[in-house]
Order: structure tokens, then sequence, then C-alpha cells
């Protein structure tokens, strides 16, 4: 069989208290072909359950988290979603899908088996009826059905005991409103809009944060200077001695002196964790995926920076990925918040929509959230990049970010 690459992103999937319930694994297959009438679907499908299980492991992927994964009807009825446990797997029936009574026989036997059913972009189609006693959730493209459609669907299955899925919820209104009718999980890109229009104060904590970032991005930084600030904060001086003496700096004797630790961990590490936790402290009241994406997006970033044109400047791009999400997360406008950031010019314009080297990194990273992988061949294209180094990089960020949420 020819090798072929692969792609994979996630898409979290949120329950109404916005935690993270399960991840999406989105998938596509070839270059010229990502689209084409004679794409494969059973050999994109088949490649990328394989390397998922094989290559990178389920439960890294959706953090032991359920992974919803879409099958065609071939692999359904081959028992493909049998290679995945069934209390990992949720499996989507595409709306394509034509359903004979064999096929709902094996969706009844996978049933049995204790697997997750959804239907994917559902709109009240009279052909899933017979399967209907098997399915557990049914997903809503908020996109495409409006509020009538929406709250039609909401109304006939709620009641059956089936669980509502709303797809492609943008805003924060959308989510209001799938609440509203009776939705129960989410999925969609409305975790990055600002939930309210106030203003979060910065505290004393942040403002040593940003004292550190400032130093740290300064021509000659001072270490006595860092250690000055840090000391002055006992719960940072606390957070960092726990970093330095965790797993993911392993020394062969422990480390107590401040002075000592932010030599051992060096300018870099002490700009990524600095940030990474000052993150965290400021959005205790946000769903931990938003630090999980905003760190995705630094450590991509960071990673692809040199093939795209910013050799030297990998560092600043790991700043770029890591706040593309503040406004977000402190709840005010973007750039009344750039405006206390230690950034520099061209990095501050590429968060604010000006187009740049550093904005093209934005759209990568949002086109690998959405799975569009047509305009991420394109991009790649266009800057003379291999695409599959670069997909590597992505997936290797999101395995890497998910390991220093657990360790910080």
């Amino acid at each position: 069989m020819k090798t072929m690459d692969v792609f994979l992103a996630r898409q979290p999937i949120f329950n109404s208290k916005k935690c993270v319930v399960a991840y999406e694994i989105l998938y596509r297959q070839g270059v010229k072909n990502v689209y084409h009438e004679d794409y494969d679907g059973d050999l994109a499908t088949t490649t990328v359950v394989s390397d998922a299980l094989v290559n990178f492991g389920i439960e890294g992927l959706t953090n032991d988290k359920k992974a919803f994964i879409n099958f065609t009807k071939n692999l359904i009825m081959e028992n493909l979603p049998l290679l995945i446990p069934p209390e990992s797997l949720t499996i989507e029936i595409l709306e394509t899908v034509d359903v004979d009574r064999k096929f709902a026989e094996k969706i009844k036997y996978l049933k049995g088996k204790g697997y997750t059913i959804a239907l994917d972009d559902f709109i009240d189609d009279e052909k899933f009826d017979v399967i209907m006693p098997y399915v557990d959730i049914i997903k809503v493209d908020f996109l495409v059905l409006g509020y009538e459609g929406r709250k039609i669907v909401a109304d006939k299955y709620k009641i059956k005991g089936i669980r509502l899925l709303a797809e492609k919820v943008e805003t924060y209104k959308d989510f209001e409103e799938a609440v509203s009718l009776g939705y129960e999980l989410f999925q969609g890109f409305f975790f990055e809009k600002p939930v309210v229009c106030r203003s979060k104060g910065i505290n004393v904590a942040t403002f040593n944060y940003m004292e550190i970032l400032k130093e740290t991005v300064n021509e000659e930084p001072s270490f006595e200077k860092l250690s000055t600030i840090v000391k002055s904060d006992m719960s940072l001086t606390y957070k960092l001695l726990r970093l330095i003496n965790s797993p993911a700096f392993y020394r062969s004797s422990e480390i107590t002196s401040i002075n000592h630790a932010l030599t051992m961990l060096g300018l870099n590490e002490i700009r990524k964790w600095v940030t990474l936790i000052m993150l965290r402290d400021v959005s205790s009241e946000k769903p931990e995926e938003i630090i999980k994406v905003s760190l995705i997006r630094a450590i991509f970033s960071e990673q692809v920076s040199p093939y795209f044109g910013l050799e030297k400047r990998e560092m600043e791009s790991f700043l770029l990925g890591l706040f593309s999400l503040i406004d977000t997360i402190m709840e005010r406008p973007l750039f009344e918040v750039l405006e206390q950031l230690p950034l520099k010019e061209d990095v501050k314009s590429a968060l604010m929509g000006v187009k740049n080297p550093f904005h093209d990194l934005i759209k990568l990273l949002k086109y690998y959230e959405k799975g569009n992988w047509d305009m991420i061949i394109e991009m790649t294209t266009q800057h003379s990049v291999d695409y599959s180094v670069i997909n590597q990089l992505y997936l290797d960020s999101v395995i890497m970010a998910s390991k220093m949420m657990n360790e910080a």
C-alpha cells in the first residue's frame, strides 16, 4: 500500500459548564484531492485511525477523553471502530450514509458492544428512523439550521433521551441559545470570544509576571533583577521552585536558591513557564481548554517560525501564539491588553490583524484548529515548506502542551 501523509487536528467538545468532555479528531487525505470527487474516504479514515492508535496513542490526543471520529459506511460494516475501545470512542455516522437493513443491524451490534453512536450534521432526515433507537447523540450544525430548525430537532429528540450537540457554535450568543433549547454538548469557537465586556484588573501577581517578561526581552537582561521580582512574590517563588524540581527539569540535586533556579532555567524557559503560570492564574474562571489552546499555539508557532521566514525570532513567535487569546482570558479589548505586553510592534500588529509574517502564523494556527487542509496546503506551498513536516510539528505541539499542562 502506498504511504500516505496523515493530517490530524482535534476540536474540543464542551458541556454546558464549558468543561471539555471529548475531542473530535478531524482528518483529510492527500494534497491535490482534498475535496476531489474521487477522494477515498475509507483509506483516509483507516490511515488516521491506525496512525492515532500506533504513532500517537488515542489517549494522548484526547487526554483520556472520548474521541469523536467520522466513519464511512464501508468501514463501519468492516468493524473498523472495534480497533478502539468503546470507552474511548464515539462513532459518528455521516449524513450521507445510505441506511439499509444490514447497516442498521451493524449499528445495533456496535451499540451492544458499548459504543456511543452519534449522527453528524443531522437535519431530521427520516432515513435515520430505523437506527434512532441506538443513537446516543445528535449533532446539529448551527451554521446550516436556523433557530426554528434547531428548536424542532431539540423538541423532538431530547424527550427521547438523545443528547443534543450544537456544532459550529461561533459566538457566546449561539452558546446561550443552544443551552436554552436543551443542547447539552457544544463544539465550535465560541470559547475564543469574550463572554462579557467587563474589564479584569491587573493584580500584583500579574504585574510581577509582566515585569519578568519585560526584563527577559531586554537586550541585557539581569538575573539579579529577575531574582528580586520573584522573591517579592511568595506564590511565584513557590511555583518556580516546584517547577524546577519537577520531572520536566530533572536535576541531580534539588534547587532551593532562586538565583540558581533562574540560571538553570535560562531566559527562554523563564519566559515560557512564567507566561504559562500567568495565563493559568488570570484565567481561573475560564475553561482549561483555553489555556491549552494558547499553549499549543505557542509551541507550534515557535516550531514553525523558521519555516516562515522568522529565523531567530522563535521566542517572539512563542509569545505570539501564547497571547493570541489573551483578550478572551483577560476579558478586555485586545488593544488595551497589548499595551501592557512586552512585545515588538510587528508582533502586536499581527495580533491586531495586520498582514505580516507573524500574522501568517496566526492564520496557520486557525486553519489547523478548523481542519482547513486546503488553506494549510496553500500556505505551505507558498512558503515552499513540506506540509508533512509542518503537520508533524502540530501533532508534536499538541502532545507537548498536554505534558506541560500536567507538570506546571
